[in-house]
């Protein structure tokens, strides 16, 4: 649903700008700061091994930071927009992007260390109470919120510039999809820290993983906004 879509959205810049190129270059950076697991380069195979338990972590942390990535290139693509606005959006998700490896990378640096009883991460379990753990997933979801939040806030510029840019009318549709998307995520992300705050972890254990699982909801959501603009779409007059 989502492909589809994308696929009314119209490409008008295929080179990239310098300020996508500094983009490019934040987001490797902060993959390399995820992928230093040992201080150094192995240089024994049993160091080479210990190392190798920490591709689990990586691999998550990976996916959602180029996940990010795309999302950011797709836009610059499709609008070709260089203003001001979009220059200090696009710094304001770099300097987001560049803080939330760090609970990114202890959160699930922690969630492989504890399923997999060492063999799935070299990291020792980085939270030691209630507290710490209430906090590491409070940074992580304001993190994840601001970050969908400033998706948002492009896409309300383009949406602002639809004129200028020449954005047809499924295009305007496809465009509010994504600010609605974009929306929903950090709403999901603002939901998760309010249980990491209020949640009785002390008196009821059971409930510690809820602000993580709540992150499940986002894939339903993204399915039933996909279908819903999808009708909206179809049913243009210049659809086809």
């Amino acid at each position: 649903m989502t492909k589809s879509i994308s696929s009314s959205l119209h490409i008008r810049r295929h080179e990239p700008t310098r300020l996508e190129g500094f983009v490019d270059a934040a987001f490797a950076f902060a993959i390399t700061l995820i992928v230093i697991a040992v201080g150094h380069v192995p240089d024994t195979v049993s160091d080479m091994l210990h190392a190798l338990r920490d591709v689990p972590t990586f691999a998550v942390c990976f996916w959602l930071i180029a996940r990010i990535w795309k999302s950011h290139r797709d836009f610059s693509r499709v609008y070709g927009l260089d203003d001001a606005t979009t220059t200090w959006l696009s710094l304001l998700l770099v300097f987001v992007v560049l803080i939330y490896v760090y609970p990114l990378r202890i959160l699930f640096g922690s969630m492989f260390a504890s399923f997999g009883s060492g063999w799935l991460s070299t990291q020792d379990n980085a939270v030691h109470s209630y507290f710490e753990l209430r906090a590491a997933f409070v940074v992580f979801g304001i993190g994840y919120a601001a970050i969908w939040c400033v998706f948002a806030l492009l896409y309300r510029h383009a949406l602002r510039l639809r004129a200028i840019i020449g954005l047809g009318t499924a295009e305007i549709e496809a465009t509010r999809f994504q600010l609605a998307m974009n929306m929903a995520f950090a709403a999901v992300a603002v939901l998760s820290v309010t249980l990491a705050m209020t949640l009785p972890f002390a008196t009821q254990p059971k409930t510690v993983g809820l602000p993580g699982f709540v992150y499940l909801l986002m894939s339903p959501i993204a399915i039933g906004l996909a279908r819903h603009w999808r009708r909206r779409i179809d049913a243009l007059p210049d659809s086809a």
